[in-house]
C-alpha cells in the first residue's frame, strides 16, 4: 500500500511520519486443517506467519499470529488452545475492523489479554444465541524470586453474542488485568494499560441485502494509576457498509472520550474497495481528529491492493 499524512509531531527533533511512503500491508502465510474424529467431532489446527514484503529485509518472520488447535463438536461446543484475537474482538468490536489501514478503534482490537497461552470454549448455537469465554494465562516465570508476588495469574474475557435474520446483536467483557505490580507478565498480547474491565456492546443490522449499518458502545470500569491522560476511556461507534456489486463502500465515525480532562474528539473513516477476486484495490480516509501543542492532524490517506490465496 501507499500512504500519505496524518498525525506529524511538530516538536523539535521529531522524526516525519507523515510523508508518502509504500508500506507492508500485513503481508502473511499460513495453515490450516481439519480432521474429522468422528459425526460429531473433529480436530482443527492453524499456523500463521507475518513478514515484510514491501522491500528486500533480513529480518525474516516478524511474527506468528493466530497459531492455535482445537476441537469442534456440534453437540458439546468449540475448545481452542494457543494464540489467537480475543473472544471479546470477535464478538463486539470486529464488526468496526473493516479496514485495509486505520480507521477501526476500540478499547480491545484483538490482542488485549489474548493472542497466545490462552484457552477458549464457545457454547454450540441455541436458536442463534451463543456463549464464548475464555482465561489467558499470565505466568510469573523469569521474574527475580521473593522481590514481588512472583505467582501466575489469569486474565478473562466473555461474550454473548444472538444473531436472527439479518441483525446481529453481542455484549462482552475484558478483565484486562493489570500485573504491574507484579512478577507475572504477559506473553503475546498485553492488556490494556488504561485500565482493567472493558465492558462493550455492538448491533449489526442488514436493512438491504446489499446495506448494513453498525453501532458499538465500548468503556472502561477502571483507570489503572499512572495512564496516561490521552488513553481512550469510552467510545462510541457508528458506521455502515454498501456493497456496490464489484466491491465494497464502507465508513465509520467516533465518539472518544479520555482519561484525563479532555474534550472528547470525533474520528472518522471512509474506503472503497473494488474486488476481481482473489485480488482487491482499496483507497481510504482516515482523520483521527487529534489536537494537542505541536500536533499536525492531517488526513491519512492510503491506496493499496492486496490478492488473497
Amino acid at each position: 500500500m501507499i500512504t500519505s499524512g496524518g498525525n506529524q509531531d511538530l516538536s523539535p527533533g521529531a522524526d516525519k511520519t507523515s510523508g508518502s511512503e509504500f508500506q507492508n500491508n500485513g503481508s502473511r502465510f499460513g495453515f490450516r486443517a481439519s480432521h474429522e474424529l468422528n459425526s460429531d467431532l473433529s480436530a482443527f489446527a492453524r499456523m500463521e506467519f507475518r513478514f515484510d514484503a514491501d522491500e528486500r529485509n533480513n529480518d525474516g518472520i516478524k511474527d506468528i499470529r493466530n497459531s492455535y488447535l482445537g476441537l469442534k463438536s456440534q453437540q458439546l461446543g468449540t475448545l481452542t488452545i494457543g494464540n489467537f484475537d480475543s473472544v471479546y474482538f470477535e464478538a463486539v468490536s470486529s464488526l468496526f475492523d473493516v479496514y485495509e489501514n486505520d480507521g477501526f478503534i476500540s478499547l480491545d482490537s484483538g490482542s488485549t489479554s489474548s493472542r497466545g497461552d490462552t484457552v477458549a470454549y464457545a457454547s454450540p448455537a441455541f436458536n442463534g444465541l451463543q456463549g464464548h469465554v475464555q482465561v489467558k494465562h499470565i505466568s510469573g516465570n523469569d521474574a527475580t524470586v521473593g522481590a514481588q508476588d512472583n505467582s501466575s495469574t489469569t486474565s478473562t474475557a466473555a461474550a454473548v453474542t444472538y444473531s436472527w435474520e439479518d441483525l446481529y446483536l453481542a455484549a462482552g467483557y475484558n478483565q484486562s488485568r493489570d500485573v504491574s505490580d507484579r512478577g507475572a507478565t504477559y506473553g503475546g498480547g498485553d492488556n490494556n494499560s488504561a485500565g482493567e474491565d472493558i465492558w462493550g456492546v455492538s448491533a449489526q443490522y442488514k436493512f438491504l441485502p446489499n446495506f448494513s449499518a453498525r453501532v458499538m458502545y465500548e468503556e472502561l470500569g477502571s483507570v489503572n494509576e499512572g495512564a496516561s491522560a490521552s488513553a481512550k476511556k469510552e467510545i462510541v461507534g457508528l458506521g455502515a457498509t454498501f456493497n456496490y456489486g464489484q466491491g465494497n463502500l464502507y465508513a465509520d465515525v467516533y465518539d472518544v472520550s479520555y482519561v484525563g480532562d479532555i474534550s472528547s474528539s470525533n474520528p472518522w473513516a471512509i474506503g472503497v474497495d473494488y474486488r476481481f477476486s482473489p485480488m482487491r484495490v482499496y483507497a481510504e480516509i482516515f482523520d483521527e481528529d487529534v489536537s494537542g501543542e505541536n500536533i499536525d492532524d492531517s488526513l491519512l490517506y492510503t491506496v493499496g491492493i492486496r490478492y488473497d490465496f
